[in-house]
């Protein structure tokens, strides 16, 4: 447990996201409802992050065309 104190998180990514939510789903098929709470939230937090980068790829995109179009 001391190791995973000193653990540095990090920045949260889809690939983090992605693995707790698997872990998570193989918990709540094992031990139950009890950690389907905390599954949906984190499968919630996985479809925001999604969303987040497509916005932010799609802004990017259009930064890059009308930066392209000089009259």
């Amino acid at each position: 447990m001391t190791a995973w104190l000193n653990h540095d998180r990090g920045p949260i990514t889809e690939e983090k996201l992605l693995k707790a939510v698997n872990i998570l789903a193989d918990l709540v098929e094992e031990k139950g409802p009890a950690f389907r709470p905390l599954y949906l939230s984190l499968r919630q937090q996985l479809a925001d992050l999604r969303l987040q980068q497509g916005a932010e790829a799609a802004l990017a995109t259009i930064a890059a065309q009308s930066g392209s179009k000089v009259a």
